[in-house]
């Protein structure tokens, strides 16, 4: 949990112009509008004065730290420059700038040299001598005053950056003098931006400077200046550089941005330019932005919210104050201030009702949206308007500038310590409170320092900081001091009988140790090639020391003073730049520490590692957990006091990252799922902050649960089987006693009596197995414990093991046999996966189970779950985009669900959207007895069905014209003639019918008249609206039984295949032949009309018949055709008949007996196609033959001499020759 205690600045209560922290030293510069300059300390104590002694009217109006030396440059309204060394102040009054408000000062990296700038554009680069400052070069009047300045930076190792620090001065200037600053622009750099300046920079000493004339120059570390871009004329309020992509941002006062990168070829180039849209009041003259994070701005305006930029990807998106941490509305919280803290990714804002609200970067590499900040805390402060933020060296400092004061903010987590039953808890700066759970004893510790660590060990406990260490001894009566002791960035560990401390000299670290009385006794060396002692902790009689070089050293301290001795060898954790440690704890018997890191990028910023790493010293073995995997990252470790494999530790969540494989996904569900079941999904979605508790062993570090703090508790104080133990800052009423320690069982003790030794050993043999998946050991540690509870955490640890075997036997020792039915029952589905989500779903795992079944692909599975869960929403949108076939359904399933609870017009909604309103919302209020809501429901409506419904309703209660209109606005033209025709209102329903708007509805209605003027004898009318209703059948009957014969044609005519063949016979019976004809063609009998043709000697008709027969007709037609015509010498006509059915023997037979002329369509008609098949081409040749014989005899010689060569052609290519004889 983050704490932020406020200091008040000892300042005069002036109004602040400016404040700097120094880069590495925890001093801060304030200078204010009496003309002085305050040096604070780290808790807003005053070290030193600075002020103009002969005009209190002289104020500073610029200053900056030197970033390697505790120096500082201070600039002032009359252009003198103060240089602040080691406490002494040196003035130079006769500068560049006299006369002139210097208005900027920017040191570069290395701080052997410092720009400053006036109000009247002249600047001037300074060398700084050791501890005079050497004018290089200057420029006067660089059109406008000079108001902001930034270095270029370029990104780099921590070891690069080291190498520079540590050059001397000569080796700088050299490198210097071979880096020379090159223009290759003309007119003083003032070219044609559209091409680009060329620029060819000092790679360690250039600087990038804008002012009110909206140009943006580079400024050389020998004097050298050159214009790189404009911003239209426009005052630049903020100017920052981007070392990754070796660019330049630059902000206007009309919130307009431009972003200028450098190519290889030192030309530069626009990358963006935009305007950022501010809101109405936002105040653009004092907007200003800053990075935060990789390619990230942020600019604020005086609004409610902060604008965040990606400009290398030109995204954009906001963070707003009013959804600070309480989720309330904040109309007023106007931000006025932001700053960044690239080592813990934290960006904080200040408001005009003088709040400071701290987000916390949660994201992956590219931020996209506003979720990846996270609120992490916020301090409201007594004065309002915060004017500037400035975060300090380190993580946790962070100064705050009001009108008339300046506060620091010191950032830390709550310091907390268990020790078997008691407790020392953090409350406040210098004040502690002290539980003993067993005695029912509070007490209240008052510490003379400000309190950055505690630690407890038996009847006493340490508080220290950075300078001084204080040891107290508790007793029934109070807690009394019982000493001080002076040391200097220590870490501190307290054993029960001993103090350790750190000490470093010359790099050098060794570990002194005292007893309670504060003697010294002896003391650790820690080696020098493993660096200096940053952190140490005491479990047992253990003490181990993390190194800066990320060292491990432990000792056994359980003996008498000067027994002390090295328990194991040191280890090094890991060989790596990027990784440091920053927590260390070790476990109850020494075997094994746990670590967390921190990593830094090659811009420096430094993010927790989201692992957790666990040494085995005894096994010389480094074993880790990845948090990431669930979407965590660790804050503090604990373990537990007693079991040596047992630790946990809290943790916050993440914006979870993309896995790159699907096993890795599904293992990251299913271990984020699997242990969260029992909370409310709700109350986890909102609390952030989670305990992970693992097993450490020889087979790695395995995760046994995880669990959300509910909002009573504050964080976790340590664990020790079978509880964890928490601090409540409201407090807790236990047994009739207050008590702000809270116990909370773990999982796999709850409801177990743990008294016994050995059931508590069973117990946890029986956790550790389930933990790295090992089903049948833990079935065999707890096979004798007669308890619900163990056998339910076991079926659930089936769900992740997929062991159903198990399960079985599980479900059996908790006697659910509804359970075990269910599990047999889906165990007909094919999936395994479904099976198991089936026992997950039985054991009230609802995650794991939605994670099995989307696993599988069952989403209908999947949708009923969310349907009996109740959980309809979520059911619907699953079926909208997976089971779109059953989405109907589940809408009609939410709506009788909805009906169940009464909420009438709910339902109403969900049975119009399962498409079936049209009778279940009228049957729904109709049960309801809601007949009014109901009419209303229908007026409204636009659903033909449920007009319909209504309609027929009315009709059931007589109530006859409503029914009618009804009807009409549903459109059911069948219903109102029906209506009409009980009503004898005949003329009414034929004008219906008639009607031109109801032709496309008026065929089932015309039947209904028709019926009704039938029974009424009135034949007329009835074929008319037969025919309307294209009931041909029932009009052919009503004209055959009148004997309407013109009737019967038209009908039969019109009417189907059937009828027209029906209605053929009838003609044909009542020796109607040529009706007859005509009927039998249309309807396809063809062979049937040629016979009646025969038969009645319609010879004309049969001519017709002939002409419209087609090739596909059956040959056996034209067969009977061919020989009509030749009954009728129609010979020519025959012969075609008989060419139409393939009888081409007799056609040529009738070309030679009746003298007809074989022409060469003919003979092509009847020439057949060339075959493979030898008896085919036999028949094919005869053919030919026989065509060319007949052609011949014809005198058709052209013909007859084409077919033979047909023939003669097939002899010589083929395999059988052919002998002709054309005589």
């Amino acid at each position: 949990m983050s704490l932020y205690f406020t200091f008040e600045g000892k300042t005069d209560g002036s109004a602040v112009i400016c404040s700097k922290w120094h880069p590495t030293i925890p001093t801060l510069a304030v200078a204010t509008s009496s003309g002085k300059v305050n040096i604070l300390g780290e808790e807003g104590d005053s070290i030193i004065e600075l002020v103009v002694e002969s005009d209190s009217s002289i104020t500073c109006s610029a200053l900056d730290w030197n970033p390697v030396q505790k120096v500082l440059c201070v600039g002032w309204k009359d252009g003198s420059i103060s240089m602040l060394i080691d406490s002494r102040e040196s003035r130079d009054t006769n500068t560049p700038h006299k006369g002139n408000a210097i208005t900027a000062i920017c040191w570069s990296e290395s701080g052997d040299k410092v720009l400053t700038g006036d109000l009247q554009g002249n600047w001037c680069v300074w060398r700084f001598d050791k501890k005079l400052l050497l004018a290089v070069g200057s420029k006067e009047s660089l059109d406008g005053g000079l108001t902001h300045m930034t270095f270029r930076t370029k990104p780099q190792s921590k070891r690069s950056v080291k190498e520079d620090v540590e050059m001397t001065e000569e080796e700088r200037e050299d490198k210097a003098t071979t880096e020379r600053l090159m223009i290759e622009d003309e007119d003083d750099g003032l070219s044609d931006f559209k091409h680009g300046t060329v620029m060819r920079f000092n790679e360690n000493c250039t600087w990038f400077v804008g002012g009110s004339s909206g140009n943006v120059w580079g400024i050389d570390g020998d004097g050298t200046c050159c214009v790189i871009f404009s911003m239209d004329g426009q005052p630049i309020t903020s100017l920052i550089y981007h070392p990754a992509r070796t660019g330049v941002v630059a902000m206007n006062q009309n919130s307009g941005v431009s972003y200028y990168t450098m190519s290889d070829d030192h030309r530069w180039s626009q990358q963006a330019r935009f305007r950022i849209s501010v809101g109405k009041g936002a105040n653009t003259s004092t907007a200003h932005m800053i990075w935060v994070g990789r390619g990230l701005i942020a600019t604020c305006a005086g609004e409610t919210l902060i604008r965040v930029w990606n400009i290398d990807e030109n995204e954009n998106y906001v963070i707003s104050a009013d959804a600070a941490e309480g989720g309330e509305a904040r109309v007023s919280e106007k931000v006025t201030a932001i700053a960044y803290n690239p080592r813990k990714r934290v960006l904080c804002g200040g408001t005009r009702s003088g709040k400071v609200i701290f987000w916390q970067y949660s994201g992956g590499d590219k931020s996209t949206t506003e979720d990846d900040w996270d609120v992490l805390a916020e301090v409201k402060m007594e004065r309002i308007g915060v004017s500037e933020l400035v975060w300090g060296p380190g993580d946790s400092l962070l100064s705050a500038a009001h009108s008339e004061s300046v506060v620091v903010l010191h950032g830390t987590a709550l310091k907390r310590k268990l020790f078997r039953n008691t407790a020392i808890i953090q409350l406040t700066p210098t004040t502690l409170l002290y539980q003993d759970l067993g005695a029912n004893l509070h007490l209240h510790a008052t510490a003379t320092i400000r309190v950055k660590g505690v630690d407890l060990a038996g009847s006493h406990f340490v508080v220290w900081n950075s300078k001084q260490v204080e040891l107290f001894h508790i007793q029934m009566s109070g807690i009394q001091s019982i000493g001080v002791i002076e040391v200097q960035n220590s870490s501190v560990a307290l054993h029960t009988e001993k103090l350790m401390v750190t000490r470093t000299e010359r790099g050098v670290s060794s570990l002194e140790l005292y007893n309670t009385q504060l003697q010294k006794l002896s003391h650790l060396s820690v080696k020098a090639h493993e660096g200096e002692a940053v952190q140490i902790a005491v479990n047992s009689d253990y003490l181990v020391a993390a190194t800066s070089k990320n060292y491990l050293s432990c000792w056994w301290i359980g003996g008498r003073a000067g027994e002390d001795k090295p328990h194991r060898y040191p280890k090094l954790v890991w060989d790596s730049d990027q990784l440091s440690i920053a927590q260390i704890s070790v476990n109850c018997n020494g075997s094994k520490v746990a670590v967390l890191a921190k990593k830094t990028d090659s811009l420096g910023q430094t993010t927790p590692d989201q692992h957790v790493y666990v040494c085995d010293l005894e096994h010389d073995k480094t074993t880790e957990f990845n948090l990431a995997d669930i979407c965590r990252t660790p804050t503090s470790v604990f373990w537990d006091e007693t079991e040596p494999k047992l630790l946990a530790c809290e943790a916050t969540r993440t914006k979870k990252q993309p896995s790159t494989t699907e096993e890795q996904t599904d293992t990251a569900e299913g271990i984020e799922n699997q242990t969260n079941q029992n909370h409310n999904s709700d109350d986890t979605e909102e609390l952030r902050t989670e305990v992970v508790t693992f097993f450490a062993s020889q087979k790695g570090v395995k995760l046994q649960d995880q669990f959300p703090l509910d909002k009573s508790m504050t964080a976790l104080i340590g664990l020790g089987v079978p509880n964890f133990y928490f601090y409540s800052r409201e407090g807790k009423r236990v047994d009739d006693k207050n008590t702000n320690v809270i116990t909370k069982v773990m999982r796999d003790f709850e409801g177990i009596d743990c008294t016994d030794p050995r059931i508590r050993e069973a117990l946890l043999d029986f956790s550790f197995n389930l933990a790295c998946g090992d089903m049948d050991a833990a079935y065999r540690s707890v096979k004798l414990i007669k308890d619900e509870n163990v056998w339910t955490n076991m079926a659930q640890m089936c769900v992740k093991t997929g062991r159903l075997d198990v399960a079985e036997v599980c479900l059996g020792n908790m006697q659910d046999a509804k359970g075990a039915r269910a599990l047999r029952e889906a165990k007909k589905e094919p999936e395994q996966e479904a099976h198991i989500a089936m026992l997950a779903l039985q054991l009230g795992l609802i995650d794991d189970a939605e994670r099995l079944y989307k696993k599988c692909g069952r989403y209908d599975l999947l949708n009923s779950m969310h349907q009996a869960c109740g959980r309809w929403e979520t059911a619907i949108s699953l079926a909208e985009e997976h089971d779109r076939i059953h989405l109907r359904s589940i809408h009609y399933s939410h709506a009788r669900h909805l009906e169940s609870l009464g909420k009438l017009h709910e339902a109403t909604a969900a049975y119009e959207k399962a498409k079936c309103h049209g009778y279940e919302v009228p049957r729904m209020y109709n049960n309801a007895g809601m007949l009014e809501e109901l009419e209303c429901y229908v007026v409204r409506s636009e659903d033909s069905d449920v007009q319909k419904w209504w309609a027929q309703f009315c009709e059931s209660i007589g109530q006859n014209e409503q029914a009618l209109h009804f009807y009409k606005k549903a459109g059911d033209t069948l219903s109102r003639i029906r209506l009409h025709c009980y009503l004898r209102d005949m003329d009414t329903a034929v004008q219906i019918v008639q009607a031109p708007e109801n032709a496309s509805t008026a065929a089932a209605a015309a039947y209904h008249l028709a019926r009704q003027f039938e029974e009424a004898g009135k034949m007329k009318e009835t074929l008319q609206f037969y025919r309307v209703a294209k009931a041909y059948r029932n009009a052919i009957r009503i004209a055959r039984t009148n004997d309407m014969e013109g009737e019967v044609m038209q009908l039969s005519l019109q009417a189907d295949q059937a009828t027209i063949i029906e209605s053929a016979q009838w003609f044909e019976e009542q020796n109607m032949l040529d009706k007859a004809v005509i009927l039998y063609k249309k309807g396809g009998e063809l062979s049937k009309a040629l016979d009646l043709c025969i038969r009645g000697e319609l010879y004309e008709t049969l001519q017709k018949l002939a002409d419209d027969l087609d090739k596909e007709a059956d040959p056996d037609v034209f067969i009977q055709c061919a020989e009509f015509f030749l009954s009728k010498d129609q010979n020519e006509k025959a012969v075609d008949m008989y060419i139409q059915a393939k009888g081409y023997s007799e056609a040529l037979q009738a070309c030679l007996d009746c003298n007809v002329k074989l022409t060469d369509e003919m003979a092509e008609e009847m020439t057949l196609p060339k075959t493979d098949n030898e008896d085919d081409e036999a028949l094919r040749l005869s053919l030919l033959r026989k065509i060319a014989k007949v052609a011949k005899l014809q005198e058709s010689w052209h013909l007859a001499c084409k077919k033979y060569t047909q023939v003669c052609s097939r002899g010589y290519n083929g395999s059988t020759q052919h002998s002709m004889n054309y005589h």
